[in-house]
């Protein structure tokens, strides 16, 4: 017995040390991946992430699905390849910040917080939800309105997925919207495809999105589209308070957004999102 229980916990050892193993192996091959892309600077498809880094093609692909799931890559169903979002250049620019700019992304939606005392929301479309990416909130806020950095929220619900939603033709809107009903067992919960599309048009005329207990009650947010290059997804960029702030300060908000986002219009020639119908 004294054999077989020593046995046993010599097993329950190896096993241990094996999964600690494979985890360290894991994320070492993960910062591998991201540092292929650093040097790399393109798109790539699993097999050049593969032949270059020299990985086993199934956990190479089970690692890039993983961290496309969790928004740190986005994948091109057309071209097969994958591309860092803005999520992984998130992760690092604070430090970057302190150094050497005043004018990152990251400083400028600093900056609208100290302003608006408001939640500052950035968000991009992962499958039909909005992936929150990034976030600059008070951790103990007044109203609890914390919300989580990577969290989803249902695109067709939350504003700055409204907002994403915008910039799709209405085909491309309904086909996205079509899956999510498709999905909800409750039919009193599908949604309104002939209202969306109406509140999706509006948004591209008024050029904001605004929403109140959509998501959680007594809360709002109000969006708007954040230009990207072509090579990124569609992100959106949004400020969430207590209903009576966001109606009290709604006009101040949207200016304010609307200030944050001109220069990334103008660096990259935005043409605006689609006309109704297109």
């Amino acid at each position: 017995m004294v054999n077989q229980s020593g046995k046993a916990e010599k097993d329950s050892e190896s096993a241990s040390l094996k999964t600690e193993r494979d985890t360290v192996k894991s994320a070492k091959r993960v910062l591998q991946i991201l540092e292929f892309f650093a040097h790399n600077r393109r798109s790539a498809s699993v097999g050049e992430i593969v032949d270059e880094l020299d990985f086993p093609q199934s956990s190479t692909s089970v690692l890039l699905k993983s961290l496309t799931k969790l928004g740190y890559l986005d994948y091109d169903r057309q071209r097969h390849v994958y591309l860092p979002t803005m999520r992984v250049a998130f992760l690092g620019e604070w430090i970057h910040d302190q150094l050497f700019s005043d004018n990152s992304l990251s400083r400028i939606t600093e900056q609208l917080h100290e302003k608006t005392g408001a939640t500052v929301l950035i968000g991009m479309q992962n499958d039909i939800y909005v992936h929150y990416i990034h976030l600059i909130q008070e951790p103990q806020p007044t109203v609890p309105l914390y919300i989580k950095p990577g969290s989803l929220r249902p695109l067709h619900k939350a504003a700055l997925g409204k907002v994403l939603l915008s910039q799709k033709t209405d085909v491309d809107a309904l086909a996205i919207v079509r899956r999510i009903n498709g999905e909800e067992p409750d039919p009193d919960q599908r949604v309104n495809t002939t209202a969306l599309l109406a509140e999706l048009d509006q948004i591209r005329r008024q050029g904001y999105a605004y929403t109140e207990s959509t998501v959680r009650a007594g809360n709002g947010v109000v969006a708007m589209e954040l230009p990207t290059p072509s090579s990124q997804p569609p992100m959106a960029i949004g400020l969430g308070a207590s209903i009576e702030v966001l109606k009290a300060n709604k006009n101040e908000f949207i200016d304010l957004l609307d200030e944050t986002v001109r220069p990334f219009r103008a660096r990259l020639s935005w043409k605006g999102p689609p006309k109704k119908g297109a």
